[in-house]
C-alpha cells in the first residue's frame, strides 16, 4: 500500500472534512460568479417605500435619483452613499424627472411644477419664467453646460440658458405628449413623442425630423457629434427600432442592430465609450450597439423590465433602472469586467506564481488586488490607479504566498467597489523535510525520526508512518506527533532490537490554510 493509500485508508473523517470544504468552496464561487456578472446592483438612495421614478448620471462617478414622497438623492461615490432631501412643503409631491450636472445646477420636475438647484442638490427653489409657463405637465428634462430643455405634455418644449435659473416657452412643432428630450455635446437637442415624431432643437428653433409608427419611448445624443462623419450622433427609440441621424435633419433605421421585435427595447442611453457606442435596454437584456461598426453585444441584466437608461457618457459605465425600481450599473458596457489568470494554481512554499489580468473598464477609479487565506477577513494586496480610457489594460501581479490564498480582483469606483471576477486561488504545498534521508545503526541503538514543517504552521500535527511489516502503516503508539512551535517535529525514541531494513515518512494532512505534504523517505538500516 502507498502512503497516499494508508493515509486515505485512515483518514476517513478527514476526508469527510475535506469534502464538506470543497463543497463549500463550490457555492461560494457559484456565489461570487453570479456577482461579478457585467451588471452589479447598486444601493437605492431611500427604502422601498417610496419609489423611484428616475435617475441621472453625471459627472465622473455622480447619479441623481427623484422620487415619489418628494424624494431628491444626489451620490457622488458611486452610489455608496445618498444624499437624500424633500423641499419643504412638496412631501407629497412625485417627482418623475431629474437632470443635474457637475457644476451643481440641477432641474428636478413634478408634474407641472420644475425646481432648480445650483449647489449640488442640498437646496431646491422654483425658477423664474419669461412669458407664459409651462401649462401642461413635464414628462422629461436634459441639461448640458449651461443649457436645459424640459419638455411634456401637450407638445410643451421650455428652455433655460443659464442651467435652469430662468426658463422660456418655447415655439412647438407638434400638440402631442413629448416623452423625452437628449442633449448633444454642441447643445443640439432632440425629442420623441407619443405620436411617433422625432423633433430637433437649435437654439430655440425646433422642427420635426422624422415619424415613426407608435410611441417614441426615448432618445439619447452623442457627448462630442461629429456631424456627416456617417456615424449617427443623435438617435430615438420606438420599443421595435432604434433610429439615427448623423445630419439633425433626418432619421433613418440603424443598419446592422438585430432584429428587436420579440421584445420591447424602450430605453436608450449614449455611453460612448470604450467605443462610440450606444446602450439599448429592454425588458430583461441591454446591448451595446457601434453604429459605424455595427457592433451589437447584447447581455442579461436580471431584471425584468427597464424603465431608465442613463450614462455619465465618455465612460463604460452606464445604469439601468428597473420597472420593479431596482438600480443595476455596468462598469464594462455590458462585457466581463476581467479576466484574470495564474501562471500555476499549485506551488510549493517559497515557489511564486503571477497573477496577470485584463481589466474591461474605461472609467476613473482604482483596481484593488484583495487577498485572503480562506476563512479569514479580506486585506488588500495591490492598488493600481484607473483613469478614463484605460480600456483593456492590463496588469501582472507576483505572488509569493506562503500559505494557500484566494485572490479578488475589485474596481473601486468613487467609494463604492464591485467585483470584477470571480476570485482565483492559490494552493501552497508546505515544505515537510527530514534532518536524514538514511540511518546505518546497530541493534540496540536509540534514535528519533524528525523534520522541519516550512511555512510556520501553529497547531498542526505530523503522521509518521513506516513500511516495516512490507505495507505502509502508522507507527506503533506514535502515529502522530505536534509541531513544535510551528515549526519542527520529532517522534518519541526509537528502539532497534533486531538487524532490519525498513522505510520511515511523514505526511501532514492537508487544509483550507495549505495543501497536504510528504517527507522524503527516511531509510533505517540496523545491523
Amino acid at each position: 500500500m502507498t502512503p497516499g493509500a494508508t493515509a486515505r485508508a485512515l483518514g476517513r473523517t478527514s476526508w469527510l472534512t475535506a469534502l464538506v470544504v470543497v463543497l463549500t468552496l463550490l457555492c461560494v464561487g457559484t456565489a461570487t460568479a453570479a456577482a461579478t456578472r457585467p451588471w452589479s446592483p447598486v444601493a437605492l438612495p431611500w427604502g422601498a417605500s417610496w419609489p423611484v421614478n428616475d435617475v441621472y448620471a453625471f459627472g465622473a462617478t455622480s447619479l441623481a435619483a427623484a422620487g415619489d414622497g418628494g424624494h431628491i438623492g444626489i451620490t457622488s461615490d458611486g452610489g455608496r452613499s445618498w444624499s437624500v432631501v424633500v423641499p419643504e412643503g412638496l412631501e407629497a409631491a412625485a417627482f418623475t424627472t431629474i437632470a443635474v450636472d457637475s457644476s451643481g445646477h440641477g432641474v428636478v420636475a413634478s408634474g407641472g411644477l420644475l425646481l432648480v438647484t445650483d449647489d449640488g442638490g442640498r437646496t431646491w427653489r422654483p425658477p423664474s419664467y419669461v412669458g407664459p409657463g409651462p401649462g401642461a405637465a413635464f414628462n422629461d428634462v436634459a441639461l448640458h453646460d449651461s443649457q436645459a430643455v424640459a419638455v411634456g405634455d401637450s407638445g410643451v418644449i421650455m428652455r433655460s440658458s443659464d442651467a435652469g435659473a430662468t426658463w422660456r416657452k418655447l415655439a412647438s412643432p407638434t400638440l402631442s405628449s413629448l416623452t423625452s428630450v437628449a442633449i448633444a455635446g454642441d447643445g443640439t437637442a432632440v425629442a420623441g413623442s407619443a405620436a411617433g415624431e422625432i423633433l430637433v432643437g437649435v437654439a430655440d428653433a425646433w422642427a420635426l425630423a422624422g415619424a415613426v409608427e407608435g410611441i417614441v419611448s426615448s432618445v439619447a445624443a452623442s457627448t462630442d457629434p461629429v456631424w456627416g462623419d456617417g456615424r449617427p450622433d443623435l438617435f430615438a427609440a420606438t420599443g421595435s427600432d432604434v433610429l439615427g441621424s448623423d445630419d439633425a435633419l433626418t432619421f433613418a433605421s440603424l443598419p446592422g442592430l438585430p432584429d428587436l421585435t420579440s421584445q420591447p427595447w424602450p430605453s436608450l442611453a449614449w455611453a460612448g465609450a470604450p467605443e462610440r457606442c450606444l446602450l439599448i435596454a429592454g425588458a430583461g437584456n441591454a446591448g451595446f450597439f457601434e453604429p459605424l461598426g455595427q457592433n451589437w453585444l447584447p447581455g442579461s441584466t436580471g431584471l425584468g423590465g427597464t424603465s431608465r437608461a442613463v450614462a455619465p457618457g465618455g465612460q463604460s459605465v452606464a445604469y439601468l433602472l428597473a420597472t420593479d425600481g431596482r438600480l443595476v450599473r455596468t462598469l464594462s458596457a455590458g462585457r466581463e469586467p476581467a479576466t484574470v489568470e495564474l501562471t500555476k494554481k499549485r506551488i510549493v512554499a517559497g515557489e511564486t506564481t503571477r497573477l496577470a489580468a485584463t481589466v474591461s473598464v474605461d472609467a476613473p477609479g482604482s483596481v484593488l488586488l484583495r487577498q485572503r487565506v480562506p476563512g479569514r477577513p479580506w486585506e488588500t494586496a495591490r492598488t493600481a490607479s484607473w483613469a478614463s480610457g484605460d480600456w483593456k489594460r492590463s496588469l501582472s501581479f507576483l505572488l509569493d504566498p506562503s500559505l494557500t490564498h484566494e485572490y479578488l480582483l475589485e474596481f473601486k469606483y468613487g467609494e463604492d467597489t464591485v467585483e470584477l471576477a470571480p476570485l482565483a486561488e492559490v494552493v501552497v504545498v508546505p515544505k515537510l523535510g527530514t534532518t536524514r534521508s538514511r540511518l546505518e545503526l546497530r541493534v540496540g541503538d536509540v534514535y528519533r525520526f524528525s523534520g522541519s514543517v516550512t511555512p510556520k504552521l501553529a497547531g498542526e500535527t505530523v503522521g509518521l508512518l513506516t513500511d516495516r511489516g512490507g505495507s505502509w502503516r502508522p507507527v506503533s503508539l506514535q502515529g502522530s506527533v505536534k509541531l513544535k512551535d510551528g515549526r519542527t517535529w520529532s517522534s518519541r525514541p526509537f528502539g532497534t532490537p533486531k538487524a532490519e531494513t525498513y522505510r520511515l515518512r511523514a505526511h501532514l494532512p492537508g487544509t483550507r490554510a495549505h495543501a497536504e505534504a510528504w517527507s522524503r523517505t527516511l531509510t533505517v538500516t540496523i545491523r
